[in-house]
């Protein structure tokens, strides 16, 4: 009766009992909560198709990747699930049976047969690690309650996913498969789902590269106990007992490796997506790689691929072989900043046509010339004499775009680039000048790119789009007629790729050699050189940079039709030497692209030595008889003339035909002196004889004066074929050094004298 009593207190007791442990649970879990936050993260930048390009570790050099559910392969769901947890779904965190059946075995045979744990408890092993004793087990068992209490199943299996052990330096199933085997989870074959499911019981013990039998071992046994689970068929266990067990860990990705460390030092996110093309990426990864072995030791490159319309970078190549030192692998030269040479060229023409000082065949002048105390050459050391816009900047000619600059305004230019968001770097206190139009100047792969992407794209520069947290944007930097025009300029270039606008550069003494490239939906940069600075000789953008600017872009497979003329744009004949529109007796007519209406007539000289009345046009008084000139006290019948001059600068470059002192006749030698009024004369010059030969102390004044006589003003003074700054009647030649010299004196009529001195310093 006593026995019997005792049950039924027990029984009824045990209701009570519960309460009270539900109730203690609560109070546990209220006390002590739990959660499933996740360990620091490794980094994984990827390609638009979502292929891997790099991976990097966490602070403690652990390789852990995220993953949700959607992201593995099922058949590793379906042997994890057989092999560590087949209840999972059903039970609610712990397996009592499980934990009863691994106790016996346990207190029988002295030592663990199998484990009692389900996947909640090694989740919750994972997240808040305990010594392995009793007492520890318990909390374990309460942290897994705690866990299925607030998470879902999909939730737990997910930091499961995320945070298992697998050997080595990698935690989570991704970091697994991407170490072991090369490629991510969703790839897994059966073998490496088998292997993967066992590796974290005991990662060391089974870690396949270096325990290749202990792996191969505990992975068939799994694949064999899916058959008998009947969730594989035995012709399914025969294909995969022949896959081979890794021996090796797989290498890091490396794809765009200069673009992914630039980017997860900006994003701290475990996941960082880009716009890059990976085969592309591959492709011109290779192509670098394999070119600078041709140039020279220590000779990198750099690549840039971009979307016209949208900024996005499709392919980014920062250095030429990642894993050669020798090469500067690790420097980045699409951010570097050099001097761009010539590159900047196509901007200077751009924004003058949208001032309305040029069209695009304005006649300039390719003649040594000098800009106060700058004298720039061209790259060859030859000059052309007249040239074209279209002319100049194909042939990219250092000294028209010289003298485009100077009537454009170098600190116009360089605050127009930088209001478009383009960054001209100079040196600290320096102000832009004109060497800005030849590379005096710093910038980058990916500002030159940048830039080029307004041709593009109607006169709106593009800033790059690296990745998919960048947002699209534009800045108006040229006018959709002037972009239009340059690049068509380009385009017809002969030397250029069919299909391609490009521009070359090369920086002061073959430091560095560009080509930039825009083709109907993309724009390409290439930079070649040492990153140190050390010259290549003989290398420059046309030879080095060009054909392989032409290789990337034959793996583009671009759409080559020409973009259509804007509304803005109009063809026009034109008149030179005057440079506007043809009337009656054109001496030399061109068809000209201009923009909105707008036809400048021809600059005659610098800027600094130009003139307020139209110097296209010399009138004067011509003598009926003699057909010379006269002047108008001159007591002789006489009629006016006009005639069309070319800027006195081109003159030693004209045909006979078209020089001054053809067009332009003598004065009568009737025509004396009357009153105040002086016979005019040929010019000459005074103060130095043909041939005369000067012995000038080192260490003194080494100056020789010299003055014109006779002739009109203004005096053009040419020394070696260089014109001087200074267009008086008297002027000074200062610092002369030993040498032969030529000194030519050229009026506005003409008339011209030339004499040959020599000089040598004591």
């Amino acid at each position: 009766m006593t026995r019997r009593l005792v049950r039924c207190r027990l029984w009824a007791s045990l209701p009570i009992i519960g309460i009270l442990l539900f109730f203690s649970f609560l109070l546990y879990d209220w006390a002590v909560p739990v959660d499933l936050t996740s360990r620091s993260l490794s980094q994984t930048v990827l390609a638009e198709d979502g292929s891997i390009l790099r991976n990097f570790a966490d602070e403690n050099g652990i390789w852990r990747f995220p993953v949700t559910l959607d992201d593995v392969s099922p058949n590793y769901l379906d042997a994890l699930i057989t092999y560590e947890d087949q209840y999972f779904y059903q039970h609610p965190g712990v397996n009592v049976f499980a934990l009863l059946r691994a106790t016996w075995q346990w207190i029988s045979t002295g030592q663990v047969v199998s484990g009692g744990s389900t996947l909640t408890m090694q989740v919750a092993r994972i997240r808040y690690p305990e010594p392995r004793t009793v007492w520890g087990k318990l909390k374990e068992i309460v942290r897994a309650l705690q866990l299925e209490w607030h998470f879902s199943k999909a939730d737990i299996l997910t930091y499961y996913l995320n945070h298992a052990p697998f050997g080595g330096t990698y935690e989570g199933i991704q970091a697994a498969s991407l170490g072991y085997f090369g490629h991510t989870v969703k790839q897994l074959t059966d073998a490496q789902a088998a292997l993967l499911a066992v590796l974290p019981q005991a990662p060391s013990y089974y870690r396949p590269d270096r325990h290749r039998e202990r792996a191969q071992q505990a992975r068939d046994k799994l694949m064999r106990r899916l058959v008998t689970h009947q969730h594989w068929s035995d012709e399914r266990l025969n294909d995969a007992l022949i896959e081979d067990i890794p021996l090796t860990t797989k290498s890091d990705f490396q794809s765009a490796p200069l673009l992914a460390r630039r980017l997860v030092t900006l994003n701290q996110a475990p996941r960082i997506k880009t716009f890059i093309h990976s085969q592309w990426q591959s492709q011109v990864s290779d192509l670098l790689k394999n070119y600078v072995h041709g140039i020279g030791q220590k000779v990198s490159a750099a690549a840039l691929v971009v979307e016209n319309k949208t900024g996005k970078v499709k392919v980014y190549a920062g250095s030429a072989d990642f894993n050669d030192n020798s090469r500067f692998a690790y420097v980045d030269m699409v951010q570097a900043i050099r001097s761009p040479g010539s590159t900047l060229k196509p901007f200077i023409y751009g924004m003058a046509l949208d001032e309305g000082l040029i069209h695009s065949e304005s006649l300039l002048m390719d003649v040594p010339l000098t800009f106060g105390d700058y004298q720039p050459d061209n790259f060859n050391g030859s000059v052309s004499g007249p040239v074209s816009v279209t002319y100049a900047l194909q042939k990219s000619l250092n000294i028209p775009a010289v003298q485009v600059l100077e009537q454009l305004k170098p600190i116009y230019f360089f605050l127009k680039m930088k209001k478009a968001g383009i960054e001209l770097k100079l040196p600290t206190g320096a102000k832009p000048n004109l060497a800005v139009a030849l590379g005096g100047v710093g910038s980058s792969l990916e500002d030159l790119v940048y830039a080029y992407t307004s041709l593009g794209n109607k006169g709106q520069a593009q800033p790059l789009r690296f990745s998919t947290e960048d947002k699209q944007s534009q800045q108006p930097l040229l006018s959709d007629g002037a972009a239009w025009i340059i690049r068509k300029i380009l385009l017809d270039n002969p030397d250029s790729v069919s299909g391609l606008a490009v521009k070359t550069g090369t920086s002061y003494g073959f430091r560095d050699a560009w080509a930039i490239g825009v083709s109907q939906h993309y724009t390409l940069g290439v930079w070649i050189g040492r990153p140190d600075g050390i010259p290549i000789p003989g290398h420059y953008g046309q030879v080095t940079a060009v054909p392989l600017l032409n290789n990337i872009y034959q793996r583009l497979n671009d759409q080559r039709p020409e973009p259509l003329m804007p509304d803005s744009v109009s063809n026009m004949e034109i008149c030179w030497p005057q440079g506007d529109r043809v009337k009656t007796n054109c001496e030399e007519s061109r068809n000209a692209y201009i923009v909105d209406g707008t036809v400048p007539k021809t600059w005659y000289n610098t800027a600094a030595r130009q003139t307020a009345f139209n110097p296209s046009e010399f009138q004067f008084w011509q003598a009926n008889d003699s057909k010379l000139r006269v002047n108008i006290a001159c007591q002789v019948e006489a009629k006016r003339r006009q005639v069309i001059v070319w800027p006195a600068p081109l003159e030693h470059w004209l045909s006979t035909e078209q020089r001054r002192a053809y067009r332009i006749p003598n004065w009568d030698p009737r025509c004396k002196t009357t009153g105040n009024i002086v016979r005019q004369s040929t010019v000459r010059i005074h103060g130095l004889a043909n041939q005369d030969a000067f012995q000038l102390p080192k260490q003194q004044n080494r100056d020789i004066t010299i003055s014109a006589e006779g002739g009109e003003a203004p005096f053009y003074w040419f020394l070696n074929s260089v014109l001087l700054s200074d267009q008086q009647k008297k002027i000074t030649l200062k610092n002369l050094k030993s040498g032969h010299y030529q000194l030519t004196l050229i009026d506005q009529a003409g008339s011209s004298d030339q004499v040959e001195f020599s000089v040598r310093l004591y």
